[in-house]
């Protein structure tokens, strides 16, 4: 049977390129592969890993690494630091480990396929070593972002990456991105899209609405992420509708505290970080999902809350449109709201936002109206979602090793 190493600079889990790796991994013990592991993890983590022959852990805060793991966003769920803050003592130390792991991951145990995370300073280096294994790149939006603010790394970024044998991309926007920016053949960049754990993820049998209305957000606390915009909105709503809002997640620093004690002066649920089999059971008891996102590069939770039969206001993120196709966009099962003009890939522009959330709040008080009346997801739209679950994903993947 063949050999996947997966690899992701970062912690395995928490994030959305987390939970995508840790799906893969899944699917791939249930078609029999042998898998490995090279993952960012803390000095001192306890880390469980399902459905892994061998580990190679990157371990930062060390003597060797004396910094937190490297963050492929501004803010991360745990601590972290950004590639725009590092000076070249750091990079270097960075790389030095970061080869060593992998070079010996690769002697150890001699991969048949390499499925690396990110189009990024990590996956370059896996290109440069992995001479003699099929590579593969799968982009998750984050990098994208970090090629346009960091452009000291673009140089070594664009010479790996264009070896890779091929490319997975979320969306056919993500597709035009990258052979653009990278200057990769669209031969070699396929669309597979992003998934759904179809165990945890699925509607309730007897969904019954009551007078309160339930909303919920999951995802980084962070100020990209738009919270605090919908926290503004929810404070409006609450006063016109028989509403509550909860926020599952977790961020770090002044962020992550300003979201907090707004959204507690307001009578927010938070939560916290969560598993997926507990934001599963979250989704079932809830109405409607919100994701006031400033930037996504695909958005998998959203596509979670769809799989368990709530109703959604999202931003226009591209790729979750054209991931989720005609018939669910055109079905009002999910409201998108314009974007604010951005000053940079993920800040807005402060004098858009009042009409942002005037927007926002019209399409969560369409979604309020539809349950109100009763709305219920027909079976073309159920089917467009089961054709998104993890396992319909691996499928196409497999068909490239």
């Amino acid at each position: 049977m063949k050999k996947i190493l997966h690899i992701i600079s970062q912690y395995p889990g928490k994030t959305g390129s987390g939970i995508y790796l840790q799906e893969l991994i899944r699917e791939g013990d249930k078609r029999n592969y042998i898998q490995g592991l090279i993952a960012g993890i803390p000095n001192g983590d306890v880390i469980k890993l399902s459905y892994i022959d061998k580990f190679y852990p990157l371990v930062f805060n060390t003597e060797e690494l004396p910094f937190p793991i490297l963050g492929m966003s501004d803010v991360m769920p745990y601590e972290s630091i950004r590639y725009c803050d590092l000076n070249v003592d750091m990079l270097n130390r960075w790389k030095i480990c970061f080869k060593r792991v992998i070079l010996n991951a690769i002697e150890d145990f001699k991969p048949d396929i390499i499925l690396s995370h990110h189009l990024w300073l990590s996956t370059s280096l896996v290109v440069q070593l992995a001479k003699d294994i099929k590579v593969i790149g799968i982009c998750h939006g984050t990098d994208i972002r970090q090629f346009e603010k960091c452009p000291q790394y673009r140089q070594e970024v664009l010479d790996s990456c264009k070896e890779l044998d091929k490319v997975f991309s979320l969306s056919e926007e993500q597709r035009q991105d990258i052979s653009i920016k990278y200057d990769i053949s669209n031969e070699k960049i396929i669309v597979i899209g992003g998934g759904y754990n179809d165990d945890i993820f699925s509607p309730p049998l007897n969904k019954v609405y009551n007078n309160e209305i339930k909303m919920v957000y999951a995802g980084k606390l962070s100020y990209s992420k738009g919270i605090m915009s919908l926290l503004r909105v929810f404070d409006k709503l609450k006063d016109k509708y028989n509403v509550r809002l909860t926020l599952v997640g977790s961020g770090t620093g002044e962020e992550e505290k300003s979201i907090k004690e707004l959204g507690i002066s307001l009578g927010v649920e938070l939560l916290g970080e969560v598993t997926q089999k507990n934001l599963g059971k979250i989704f079932k008891e809830s109405d409607i999902f919100v994701l006031p996102s400033f930037y996504e590069g695909l958005s998998l939770v959203t596509i979670e809350a769809l799989a368990s039969g709530l109703l959604v206001v999202a931003t226009e993120i591209p790729g979750l449109k054209s991931n989720l196709g005609i018939i669910i966009n055109d079905s009002r099962v999910i409201e998108y709201v314009k974007l604010p003009s951005m000053i940079q890939v993920d800040k807005p522009l402060e004098g858009e936002l009042l009409l942002f959330e005037d927007r926002f709040q019209d399409a969560i008080e369409r979604q309020i109206e539809r349950i109100y009346k009763s709305y219920r997801i027909d079976y073309d739209i159920k089917e467009e979602i089961k054709r998104m679950s993890w396992e319909n994903i691996f499928n196409k993947i497999e068909r490239y090793f």
